[in-house]
């Protein structure tokens, strides 16, 4: 398999994953809490806090390594410019 057919299927998966995502948080948050409690739908979703607790955590991970990736980066070349 070439370089170029994995990185096909990677962003392939990666694009479902999303797609999978994004349509099961649209349903969890815009029709669920529609539905009565007794629903057969209701027991494939976490309670509705959650909607609201879980992408804050994804949140403050993605900043917090976005942070740390660019101090590790710009503290790697500043040790370069000193060793000039």
């Amino acid at each position: 398999m070439s370089n170029g057919s994995k990185d096909k299927i990677f962003g392939a998966t990666c694009v479902s994953a999303a797609a999978f995502i994004f349509t099961y948080f649209s349903i969890w948050t815009f029709i669920v809490p529609f539905l009565d409690e007794t629903s057969s739908l209701q027991k494939f979703f976490l309670p509705y806090q959650y909607a609201i607790y879980l992408p804050a955590a994804v949140l403050v991970a993605a900043l917090s390594l976005v942070g740390a990736f660019v101090i590790k980066t710009t503290s790697k070349s500043k040790d370069k410019q000193k060793a000039k």
